[in-house]
């Protein structure tokens, strides 16, 4: 991560910086004779002791010194996006190398930065972290992170990652833990590669190094496999079909509800949403998952947490806006069910005309069949698909909704770490680059994003009434809760 400084952006006028006389463009190269890496670091230097001695060079090469008493807080500025740091592994589930061709750069990026493991929630395999950088998230307390662990005995980790020096993921989980760093695992199941005795060893290992205070394994999830229609060149690995996840169900439901117990009530042990409806069950219930929604966007509890808001809301006065509403749902395969039974629950309560209809993936493969990685292009399809079954009548619905999860709001992984020279796009972008705007106008109905819950959903209804959003931020208009994060990949 080594850098030489970080570049000024905006200096906050009548600040300590401005008094120092420090100018967007210039470059803040040491706090404390320490160098500044990227902008967690410059929060952890600056708010280290009352007073700050800074080192900054010009644009023109020469530099000065600041000592600002600056009480712990920052000095108001603001600086440059940090470069994110790309994965050195070569997982065979890689859904990066599954990715069809012709999409914009960004998205071929393999992140692996702990720096979006702590701020947002993005897994790491731990594969770019030496010990230089292992000793650095336990000085700046970057804690919780969340680690792909995958398998912790090596042959199989070397097997599964395809990196013949990272096998022991167990050395440096030891090294972020005596160190008092929390840690949120993850396992990507793949039938016979690391499930079986793998599983259970990876179960095993994980659980022992569960401990009170700092520096525990907080929980561990496992995820299916997700696999698209373009693996040409790429290992073989066998997909999770129903019958494997009705068997992954049967046998590790119950011991979910054992680890709970043993965890004093907290479950530790997490499966993905996409086991049951994979398996076409019904999802547990709300003591299945944690009190805190712990991996929430790894797509454990998603399903259940919209069912627990669906069924308060309906009740609610606030639901009657729904009333007299024709509104198509856009959904993929694997969340309709649960969709459709809300929906029509609606319906009865208040009167509304909200049908729900799954969108197939043509861009990844029909395979693929979770929400968050549909495209513009299917949704746009299977919009039209739907108005041409109801006599292709124009004003067939009031409006089209879309998952939040198939939307972007920028080109790189967060809105803080990007890649450099890359331009940020409009909000409201698909994967395709298609966007909500354009949409709409190809429909000629407004579309709207679906936001977290049917509470989201009903204020984007009536803001598309009042013309919002025809073009520009998405934010203006809208709640962003739900649009795509890290994890999207797995979002229904």
């Amino acid at each position: 991560m080594a850098q030489k400084g970080v570049q000024v952006i905006t200096v906050e006028p009548g600040s300590l910086a401005e008094e120092a006389g420090i100018r967007p463009g210039d470059t803040l190269l040491e706090i404390h004779g320490e160098a500044v890496l990227d902008q967690l670091n410059y929060q952890f230097l600056i708010t280290r002791e009352d007073q700050a001695l800074l080192r900054v060079r010009r644009p023109d090469g020469s530099t000065f010194e600041a000592d600002l008493e600056n009480g712990g807080e920052g000095i108001g500025v603001d600086l440059a996006q940090d470069e994110v740091k790309v994965c050195k592994q070569n997982c065979v589930f890689c859904f990066v190398h599954q990715m069809p061709k012709g999409f914009r750069k960004s998205l071929y990026l393999k992140d692996e930065d702990v720096r979006l493991s702590f701020l947002y929630g993005h897994f790491t395999t731990l594969s770019s972290s030496d010990d230089a950088e292992l000793d650095r998230i336990v000085r700046e307390r970057l804690s919780p992170i969340h680690v792909s662990v995958h398998a912790t005995d090596p042959v199989a980790r070397i097997r599964v990652v395809g990196n013949p020096r990272e096998g022991d993921i167990l050395r440096k989980l030891d090294r972020l833990l005596a160190g008092g760093i929390d840690v949120h695992t993850q396992a990507v199941v793949a039938p016979g590669l690391n499930d079986g005795a793998i599983w259970q060893r990876t179960l095993d290992d994980l659980w022992a190094r569960r401990r009170e205070g700092r520096g525990s394994v907080l929980s561990l999830s496992c995820v299916p496999v997700g696999l698209t229609a373009h693996r040409e060149g790429l290992p073989d690995v066998q997909d999770v079909d129903p019958a494997f996840a009705r068997d992954w169900v049967s046998r590790w439901t119950p011991e979910v509800r054992k680890y709970t117990k043993d965890n004093g009530g907290e479950p530790w042990l997490l499966l993905a949403d996409e086991w049951f409806t994979r398996a076409g069950l019904e999802v547990p219930g709300r003591g299945f998952y944690s009190g805190s929604w712990a991996q929430l966007e790894n797509g454990v509890g998603l399903v259940r947490r919209f069912l627990e808001h669906s069924r308060r809301f309906i009740k609610s006065p606030k639901a009657k806006g729904f009333a007299g509403r024709r509104v198509l749902l856009l959904t993929g395969a694997s969340f309709a069910p649960a969709l459709s039974r809300v929906a029509a629950e609606l319906n009865r309560t208040v009167g509304s005309h909200l049908r729900v209809v799954p969108a197939k993936n043509f861009s990844f493969g029909e395979t693929v069949t979770v929400a968050g990685l549909l495209c513009g292009e299917d949704l746009k399809y299977a919009a039209h698909a739907d108005r041409e079954a109801k006599g292709g009548r124009a004003d067939w619905v009031d409006a089209v909704v879309v998952p939040s999860s198939s939307l972007r709001t920028h080109t790189g992984p967060t809105d803080q770490y990007t890649l450099r020279g890359f331009v940020v796009r409009e909000e409201g972008t698909f994967l395709d680059d298609l966007t909500l705007p354009q949409l709409a106008a190809d429909l000629g109905v407004p579309a709207v994003p679906s936001g977290a819950n049917l509470s989201h959903l009903l204020d984007h209804l009536q803001a598309a009434d009042r013309g919002a959003f025809r073009g520009g931020a998405l934010r203006s208009a809208f709640h962003t809760a739900g649009l795509n994060l890290p994890q999207g990949a797995y979002n229904p």
